[in-house]
């Protein structure tokens, strides 16, 4: 489904991302980790448009979107989650959703009310439709991540991008951000990757995981082969802890 070739982002002499190689089949989940810093994010930017590519290529579905524009990309079928909420602060929860079964589905001549509609399903969905009218800057951090799960999934993707939903997040609410994520890949049958740093989330929810650090992929492997890998617990822990293992 996708697949990343040698992909390279620099940020004047900096490489945010360095040659990074993988890819993703249908229906996976795929957890990408590293510590802070190692170009997670920036990758997912790469993927979604945000950023254009120094360097490298990346396949969806058969098509070169290298360099391609967002907004053609998630007609394409790719959107993505923030790690830092991005809604319209001064819309409506279901009016931001409306948004983007409008612009998701590439369907200008959608009637708002028919909009409106669609994305009432999406926000049953996330477990907010009884904040349907409420402001989005006065939902909790909580329901300002499910808003951003629904407002990804009313784009209708095929593959969703998400950066770190659990950031802030208590373990009740964890759990639950788990279970509609889990919820969300058998009810649309989406494929993920997903950025993580809660460890027992990722290793749990994913099938792969892809290593990054200092811009670069260290190691590719099931949770298990990533959770005994000195490397990795070298780029977590530091090289004193690897030795003592």
């Amino acid at each position: 489904m996708l697949k990343v070739h040698q992909v390279t982002k620099r940020f004047g002499g900096l490489s945010a991302v360095n040659e990074v190689s993988f890819s993703l089949n249908e229906g996976e989940v795929i957890g990408l980790i590293g510590p802070n810093g190692a170009g997670k994010t920036t990758l997912l930017n790469l993927i979604c448009g945000l950023y254009p590519a120094d360097g490298g290529s990346i396949e969806f579905l058969g098509h070169n979107i290298t360099g391609m524009r967002s907004n053609r990309i998630c007609h394409l079928g790719i959107s993505r989650t923030y790690q830092i909420p991005q809604p319209f602060y001064a819309m409506t929860a279901l009016s931001a959703v409306a948004v983007s079964v409008i612009n998701g589905k590439r369907r200008p001549n959608m009637s708002l009310s028919d909009a409106a509609l669609e994305a009432s399903y999406y926000l049953e969905f996330a477990g907010l439709f009884a904040k349907r009218d409420t402001i989005s800057r006065d939902l909790t951090l909580y329901e300002l991540r499910m808003l951003e799960l629904a407002r990804a999934l009313a784009t209708t993707p095929k593959l969703l991008l998400i950066d770190e939903v659990m950031a802030g997040l208590n373990p009740a609410e964890s759990s639950r951000a788990l279970e509609m994520i889990w919820s969300a890949q058998e009810q649309f049958g989406i494929t993920i990757l997903w950025i993580e740093h809660v460890m027992k989330i990722i290793m749990s929810a994913a099938q792969r995981i892809v290593v990054l650090q200092y811009g670069r992929k260290i190691a590719e492997g099931t949770p298990q082969e990533i959770a005994s890998d000195p490397k990795i617990i070298e780029a977590y822990l530091g090289g004193r802890y690897a030795k003592n293992q």
